[in-house]
């Protein structure tokens, strides 16, 4: 499976592009600030829907227009057409195969994409909430409809968090509700994670030893004030009556802060090599290099599951890496589309079809 065509207009930087990349290494060639990310993250909504880098839809649409249209094609091993129009006001329209998909996560139909950005490296020694998203991503990789259970938990969060701040004690049925549907979506969230990690945590530790030169033993500290914990054996159920139960116990300290203060999203995932905190065992080079090698890493769990090989992203990450470990990477890099950008062809330590940006231009 592979990208064959992608088309912009008012996307970005991009007023209107018509690009056929090659089935093997893209170059993404150009200086800072001249569209290279830009066209990358275009690539990632294909598959997605979703910006990378997290932007709202308005923030897609380029200067001086009212809406973007990001359409694509794979190739005919397994043909699929995409089509995304997003406006600065509007609703979005998104048309898989000339027909609205039912959910966002049926467009992995086309494929998947496995990205890596310069903001990744901050999965070892960044905050939880980094290592949270490492989890989550890799079970919406892995499977997509899991997406739909993490939405679920983050909308219903917003929402018990608007009704603490109200102060309305005593609206024990609308708290029980909010209650019940977060300890529900929860258990569910909570499932996946343990899943996903036990599915890729061999691939995971291959990556680990090629790309970083590390042979030591990997895992995931997972620390909850709840009762959450990594492991595949626990029914969804039993982890909804643990937060059901643990929503109960905290309710008035919430409604004296006026947030959530227990759930999956407070908890701790911490990575240990060899039963030690990598923020702290490792080095600085390290640590990037682990954090690049747990976000590729999932790779073949994901090519297992899906049946196909999904498209590699890398935006700007053999400048982030000293030469041996950029070799490193080549080495362990699949056979697969992939798209690399870079300021300087002459530093990148791979071949393949080389492409110049300029602004709103690709040659």
């Amino acid at each position: 499976m592979a990208l064959a065509w992608l088309a912009l207009a008012g996307f970005r930087s991009y007023q209107e592009l018509q690009w056929a990349p090659s089935p093997g290494v893209n170059l993404v060639i150009g200086g800072n600030g001249v569209g290279k990310t830009n066209l990358l993250e275009a690539v990632g909504m294909v598959f997605t829907g979703a910006s990378f880098r997290g932007a709202p839809d308005r923030a897609l649409v380029a200067s001086g227009r009212d809406m973007a249209a990001v359409r694509g094609a794979t190739d005919q091993a397994a043909p699929h057409t995409i089509e995304m129009v997003v406006h600065r006001t509007e609703r979005r329209r998104l048309l898989l195969n000339g027909s609205r998909p039912g959910r966002l996560s049926d467009l992995a139909e086309a494929g998947r994409v496995l990205v890596f950005i310069p903001e990744h490296l901050e999965l070892v020694k960044g905050g939880p909430g980094r290592r949270r998203d490492w989890l989550d991503e890799t079970a919406g990789l892995l499977w997509p409809l899991s997406r739909a259970d993490q939405a679920e938990y983050q909308k219903t969060l917003r929402h018990r968090n608007a009704f603490l701040k109200t102060g309305d004690r005593d609206d024990r049925v609308t708290l029980e509700v909010w209650d019940h549907r977060l300890a529900l979506s929860g258990a569910r969230v909570m499932a996946a994670r343990a899943r996903a990690f036990h599915e890729v945590a061999n691939a995971v530790a291959g990556a680990v030893s090629a790309i970083a030169g590390m042979g030591e033993r990997i895992s995931i500290d997972y620390r909850s004030d709840w009762g959450g914990a990594l492991d595949t054996t626990v029914p969804p159920a039993e982890w909804e009556r643990c937060m059901q139960k643990a929503l109960e116990a905290c309710r008035n300290r919430d409604f004296l802060v006026g947030s959530t203060t227990v759930g999956l999203h407070r908890d701790e995932p911490i990575l240990t090599l060899n039963q030690h905190d990598a923020r702290l065992y490792a080095s600085q080079g390290e640590q990037r290099t682990l954090a690049l090698a747990f976000r590729l890493g999932v790779f073949g769990a994901v090519e297992d599951v899906a049946g196909s090989r999904p498209i590699l992203v890398l935006d700007d990450v053999f400048s982030e890496l000293d030469r041996d470990r950029a070799e490193a990477l080549v080495e362990w890099l699949p056979a697969t589309q992939t798209f690399i950008s870079a300021v300087e062809e002459e530093k990148t330590p791979i071949s393949g079809d080389v492409w110049r940006v300029t602004p709103g231009c690709v040659r």
